[in-house]
């Protein structure tokens, strides 16, 4: 019987061989490590993400000590009682993404390219001052703040104190043993972010996200006051960890792929391809999570209520019966956008996607011109030691 321990060094350092094996020997794997479901095969994975019938996005449905953990956190929350958008269900899914669906089309994203790249440039500028620098700091981590930031409609001043009072907030959502402390820091910041809301329109111009979430809670069918403080806090938090994690898993893929990085350096119009196939070969993206809600089969599997279903993207994008020769990287493969999970897929498809692909090409376009002459260290590399998410802890680059 196969074994999973997403905890291992070995497998921290390259999940692979581990995920090849679980694939082929027990594609839905229960785990007494993790207490849930193990799903490797790219079509178990692909049909747990769509199916809103029989699997939960909210994790307080868990009958786990996850669940138990999660709505005790959630209780001592000063928001923890309002849904999510990305841990929620549909109806109230539905209702919290249409408040801001039509500011993430991919058209309207656009729009936001040219300061995109100003970020980056100036991000560059001070990272490369030195002949090494830490990647993750210095480029992967202050990028989407300060994109989603500008896109929420906040001015350079007001991104530090809103990005504090979210991330206080988060903390306790997320849950884990912390302090007293801790609580008592998410109320006073509930309270400044509440503040800043309600007098948001008086000083800033429509819209803009921020202007979206302030209209919607105008009318309280449509957004509750304690919502629009979740809202936000999840819109300004959730995006960024994966999205630096994203940006990091490229670059580290093509400085790897040696070959690859000379091949996007003769044609960087291969930079979007590039990106989608570092999504495929080790996505940001490591676990996407479900609840069993109502009793159903996953493969030969039977699955009851209440229990976690662990949807490994990286398993799935290495099947060889969606992509060939999976374990080769390579940016001039053709690969179907819809066969890449990293974002989701179905009602829960994150809506940063169009995002966060344009922030990859523009970091990479501008890292082609302006540091073509790059390595990674021997020593450059220290891995994030998390669950859902996979990429580097650190990750220092030297400059020729």
């Amino acid at each position: 019987m196969a074994n999973f321990d997403p905890f291992r060094p070995s497998y921290l350092e390259n999940p692979r061989p581990a995920l090849s094996r679980l694939r082929r020997e027990d594609p839905v794997h229960r785990s007494r490590l993790l207490e849930g479901w193990v799903v490797s095969r790219h079509a178990d994975a692909r049909a747990v993400l769509r199916d809103n019938v029989h699997f939960s996005n909210d994790p307080t449905t868990a009958a786990s000590g996850l669940g138990a953990h999660v709505a005790e956190s959630r209780r001592r929350s000063p928001v923890g009682h309002a849904p999510l958008l990305g841990s929620s269900d549909p109806p109230v899914h539905t209702r919290l993404r249409a408040i801001v669906s039509k500011l993430f089309t991919p058209r309207t994203v656009e729009a936001a390219r040219p300061r995109i790249r100003e970020i980056v440039e100036g991000l560059l500028d001070t990272a490369t001052e030195q002949d090494r620098f830490e990647f993750m700091s210095t480029i992967a981590q202050p990028l989407p703040v300060h994109v989603v930031g500008g896109l929420l409609g906040l001015t350079s001043e007001e991104q530090g104190p809103v990005r504090e009072w979210t991330r206080a907030l988060m903390r306790v959502i997320g849950g884990g043993d912390l302090p007293p402390s801790a609580y008592r820091e998410a109320e006073r910041a509930s309270k400044q972010l509440r503040a800043f809301l309600d007098g948001y329109a008086d000083t800033h111009e429509g819209g803009t996200i921020l202007s979206e979430i302030v209209s919607a809670e105008a009318d309280p069918d449509r957004l509750s006051a304690d919502e629009a403080v979740a809202f936000v806090t999840f819109l300004y938090q959730a995006g960024g960890g994966p999205t630096a994690m994203m940006l990091a898993n490229v670059v580290l893929a093509l400085l790897t792929h040696p070959d690859q990085w000379q091949q996007l350096r003769d044609d960087p119009a291969l930079a979007r391809s590039a990106l989608v196939e570092s999504l495929r070969w080790d996505s940001a993206t490591h676990i996407l999570l479900r609840f069993v809600c109502e009793e159903t089969t996953i493969g030969a599997r039977t699955v009851k209520p209440g229990e976690t279903v662990f949807t490994n993207v990286i398993a799935a994008h290495h099947d060889p019966e969606v992509f060939a020769d999976p374990e080769r990287f390579d940016i001039h493969r053709e690969v179907d956008t819809g066969d890449v999970l990293s974002f989701g897929i179905g009602p829960h498809f994150c809506l940063g996607q169009p995002l966060a692909l344009i922030q990859g090409e523009e970091m990479l376009q501008a890292m082609l011109e302006r540091t073509p002459e790059i390595s990674l260290p021997r020593d450059g590399l220290v891995r994030a030691k998390e669950l859902l998410l996979r990429g580097p802890a650190r990750l220092e680059l030297a400059v020729r």
